[in-house]
């Protein structure tokens, strides 16, 4: 679940938009911290839009043919 209306924290995880693809990555200190671990900072944030701060991650645990 992303909040649009939120502005990022120190430490937050984000969806973001750069290198032509959406992707999750850590609002730290001024910069974007990838999932990979590259920093995406100063300039670089010129061509990033950030969508919203995520505020829960939805996981399946199970797959299986039972109904639910």
């Amino acid at each position: 679940m992303i909040d649009l209306s939120a502005r990022p924290g120190e430490g937050e995880t984000v969806l973001a938009t750069f290198d032509g693809r959406a992707q999750f990555a850590k609002w730290m200190g001024g910069a974007l911290i990838t999932e990979d671990g590259e920093a995406v900072e100063g300039e670089a944030l010129d061509g990033v839009t950030v969508h919203g701060v995520l505020t829960y991650s939805v996981i399946r645990v199970k797959e299986d043919n039972f109904a639910v």
